[in-house]
């Protein structure tokens, strides 16, 4: 797959041109496939087909487990993508079950938390505007157990670096240490307990004075400073 421009689809009897922008490099491919051993994952989840390469390397960490499951969330793989993700995963003799849901992101979430789902590990890599990402994590937080992985994809982009400043100043997750900088790789600590009226304000950092990765770590010191004074006052 990266060693060609050209893809087969589903949609398409001749192979597609692809964009080279839209695909993880084999690094941050190895990375989430690691990730994923590394935690035992067996249910997993990603927001964005596209091309598949995320998907490969996913199916590629769950391929001996015959009772993993893969899902992917993707409105526009067949119209857009024409299919080539599809395509990709169905060359992988895989033991488990993939299933891909044509659907917006909220609607297919909304849908999994209904049916009471649970998932080891969820990679969000789908509308890159702040709050579409929010609104993501929101809902896969709530499929996500305790002790998953949520991965946050391009942490070059200020609307995917400010949202992972939120959810480390405000929800139940940890900062994992990873060697890849355009990934947050966030951990959940437990389920949601906060109050109605909770809120830790944060900084919006400029994207031209520091990686996303140093941004995140400022801002988790920042936190762990103000629950310490916290508890000094009580």
């Amino acid at each position: 797959m990266y060693g060609r421009g050209e893809l087969r689809g589903t949609e398409s009897d001749k192979p597609i041109a692809i964009d080279k922008i839209t695909k993880i490099s084999i690094e941050q491919g190895a990375m989430l496939n690691k990730l994923m051993r590394d935690h035992s994952v067996e249910r997993s989840l990603e927001i964005g087909l596209a091309y598949g390469f995320s998907t490969v390397w996913m199916l590629d960490a769950l391929c001996s487990l015959k009772e993993a499951e893969h899902i992917a969330i993707d409105p526009f793989q067949k119209k857009h993508w024409h299919g080539i993700g599809l395509a990709q995963a169905a060359r992988l003799e895989f033991a488990g079950r993939f299933e891909w849901l044509p659907d917006y992101s909220i609607h297919a979430l909304s849908d999994l938390i209904r049916k009471k789902q649970r998932f080891d590990f969820i990679y969000i890599d789908g509308n890159h505007r702040f709050d579409d990402v929010i609104v993501d994590f929101y809902l896969a937080d709530q499929i996500m157990r305790p002790g998953g992985l949520i991965v946050l994809d391009d942490m070059g982009m200020n609307s995917v670096r400010i949202a992972a400043n939120f959810i480390i100043n405000n929800r139940a997750y940890e900062l994992v240490e990873q060697s890849i900088r355009n990934i947050a790789v966030l951990k959940k600590k437990h389920d949601d307990d906060r109050n109605w009226k909770h809120f830790v304000s944060f900084e919006v950092h400029d994207s031209s004075k520091a990686s996303g990765l140093q941004m995140l770590k400022s801002s988790l010191r920042k936190a762990v400073g103000r629950c310490r004074r916290t508890f000094r006052c009580q």
